[in-house]
């Protein structure tokens, strides 16, 4: 009886932890596009975008126009399987994370991925109007 106790405590213990890890924040795949990402002009890397966690989604700066970050411009969200297909035209299995608005995406996919004549060595991109564009998180 002290075993089957102990048993029960323990799955107890695990059932709580993985709660407790579940609410923990961070642990959305799309956390790990927030940061700062350049883009290459002239052959130097010039700070274009910079994504921030706010609430429960995410928003973009820019340094489009001036040389100091925007106030949030555009409220990003996790982009589906399906959004991404949209997007890239690629119906493979491809790793990806990307966040995204109406007007511009920002992805994380294996560096060397490739599709429709674009290549990210980086592995990651903007994705905007005017097609895909290497970035390059600072």
């Amino acid at each position: 009886m002290n075993t089957a106790l102990k048993w029960l405590a323990a799955g107890a213990s695990a059932l709580l932890l993985a709660a407790c890890g579940a609410n923990s924040g961070g642990s959305a795949p799309e956390a790990e596009l927030v940061g700062t990402y350049a883009v290459k002009q002239d052959g130097a890397l010039k700070e274009l975008i910079k994504i921030e966690k706010q609430g429960d989604g995410y928003v973009m700066r820019d340094k489009v126009r001036t040389p100091e970050w925007s106030e949030p411009k555009m409220q990003l969200k996790p982009v589906t399987r399906e959004h991404w297909a949209r997007i890239t035209t690629d119906r493979e299995n491809t790793a990806f994370v990307g966040v995204a608005s109406e007007q511009l995406g920002i992805f994380k996919v294996p560096a060397g991925w490739q599709k429709n004549g674009f290549k990210t060595s980086t592995g990651y991109f903007l994705f905007y109007s005017r097609g895909p564009v290497e970035a390059y998180k600072l």
